[in-house]
C-alpha cells in the first residue's frame, strides 16, 4: 500500500486522510500536481514532505495550486519555505484569509509594531474575532491605514448582497445610525 510506504502510521487520523486522497486522486493527475508543484521550486522530497503533513494538497485544483502559490512565492515574498513548513495555508481561502491577513501584517510590519518573529500560519488560523482584536483593532487607531488595509481587502470579495452602498457590511466598522 503506497501510504504505508510512505511512512504514515495506520493508526494516526493522517493515515486515513492520505488513503482517501491517494484514492480520490488518479494517478495521470497526480504526476500533473507533482509537476506543477515542482514547477514552483519543490524538490520530489518538499511534496511528499507537505503530502505527508496535509495530504489533501494534493486535492487542491490546479488553478488554486497556482494562485496560492503566486501569491506565496512571487507577490508576498514569504516564499516557498513557509508552505512547505505549514502545507495547509493552501487550503485557506485566498480572498478572504490569506490576502486581507497578510495585508494588514504588512502595515504593522512597516511600521515596526509587530515583534520580529511573525508566524503568518498562526495569524491565518486564528478565529476572525481573535485576528481583528489582535492586529487589526488594537492599532486602528494608532495605524488607521490597518483598518484600511484589511477592509480594502475584504470589499473585494463580499457578494454585493452583503454590501450597502457599496461598503462591505463588518462588525467592527462604525454604526452610522
Amino acid at each position: 500500500m503506497i501510504v504505508k510506504e510512505m511512512g504514515f502510521d495506520p493508526l494516526s487520523s493522517f493515515f486515513c486522510s492520505a488513503l482517501a486522497t491517494v484514492v480520490a486522486v488518479d494517478k495521470s493527475l497526480w504526476k500533473e500536481k507533482m509537476e506543477l508543484y515542482r514547477s514552483f521550486g519543490w524538490s520530489e522530497d518538499d511534496v511528499v514532505s507537505a503530502f505527508k503533513r496535509q495530504p489533501e494538497v494534493m486535492t487542491l485544483s490546479k488553478d488554486k495550486i497556482v494562485r496560492m502559490m503566486d501569491i506565496f512565492v512571487k507577490e508576498s515574498g514569504l516564499g516557498l519555505s513557509i508552505v512547505s513548513r505549514y502545507p495547509k495555508l493552501l487550503l485557506l481561502s485566498l480572498e478572504k484569509t490569506i490576502i486581507p491577513r497578510y495585508s494588514v501584517i504588512s502595515v504593522l510590519m512597516s511600521r515596526e509594531l509587530l515583534n520580529g518573529d511573525v508566524n503568518f500560519d498562526t495569524i491565518c488560523h486564528l478565529k476572525e474575532e481573535k485576528f481583528l482584536e489582535k492586529y487589526v483593532i488594537k492599532y486602528q487607531v494608532k495605524v488607521p491605514q490597518v483598518m484600511q488595509a484589511y477592509q480594502s481587502k475584504m470589499r473585494t470579495v463580499l457578494p454585493m448582497s452583503r454590501r450597502n452602498k457599496g461598503e462591505p457590511k463588518h462588525y467592527c466598522q462604525p454604526k452610522t445610525d
